[in-house]
């Protein structure tokens, strides 16, 4: 990995633990951080390295975004997991991850080989490997963030559906103001996937950063709905 004039400038990989999460991206309420600080070192590190592109890459910068877009893959698809059944018929994500597993075992096999004597190191066949590995776990990010996003805005109006706009507003006050920033969510991930669909360049740092920062915000808003919400929808109005 490329080295800068101190330590404290090297880009970092952010693992669930040192980010206080659990691996189903629940933070943890005993780790004595607070939630800025975490996500302050979350953007930190994505900003050392959004401007990395397909002709500039080193093979530890691909490392790298290969291991931190593999993390927030891994931590959307557990919650999908956890909240939609219908993942289990839902293969794409599973597809690609194979295939960037298929990407990095011959990068292992070229460097065994190579160090081994059992071959010659190519460089290109690694660097090849490694583009074609981190567009796999990108693309595995895309899709499971497409179906976890998907299935929370389709609960979230399953939680509502049946009450009328002042019996929602009735038991809670700032719906309006909340509808307004889920419409707001809806059209920002609209715009990640359009722009997704456009451009063949599947590691693009910033969109994976905000499509995992919105759909984290349509599971915060979900899990108040279904908690909060619901229940005093229920009680006012069905329960007779």
């Amino acid at each position: 990995m490329s080295k800068n004039n101190s330590e404290n400038d090297q880009t970092k990989i952010i693992s669930t633990e040192e980010t206080g999460r659990t691996a189903g991206g629940r933070r943890r309420r005993d780790n004595g951080r607070e939630p800025d600080t975490v996500e302050s070192a979350n953007k930190a590190m994505f900003d050392g390295i959004n401007s990395y592109r397909k002709g500039n890459m080193t093979a530890d910068e691909y490392w790298e975004r290969i291991f931190y877009v593999h993390l927030k893959t891994k931590e959307l698809y557990i919650l999908a997991e956890e909240y939609g059944s219908e993942l289990k018929t839902f293969f794409l994500p599973i597809n690609s991850l194979k295939n960037a597993y298929e990407n990095i075992i011959h990068v292992c096999a070229n460097d065994y080989m190579s160090r081994t004597g059992s071959g010659t190191f190519n460089e290109k066949y690694m660097m090849d490997n490694l583009r074609s590995a981190l567009g796999n776990e990108c693309k595995a990010f895309f899709d499971t963030a497409d179906f976890l996003s998907i299935l929370l805005r389709k609960k979230i109006g399953e939680c509502l559906s049946g009450f009328t706009y002042p019996q929602i507003a009735s038991v809670w006050d700032e719906y309006n103001s909340v509808r307004l920033q889920l419409i707001k969510i809806n059209q920002e991930i609209a715009n990640i996937r359009n722009h997704k669909a456009q451009n063949s360049d599947f590691y693009i740092d910033e969109d994976v950063e905000k499509y995992y920062n919105e759909t984290k915000k349509l599971l915060d808003w979900y899990i108040y709905v279904e908690e909060k919400v619901y229940p005093k929808l229920e009680q006012r109005f069905n329960d007779i």
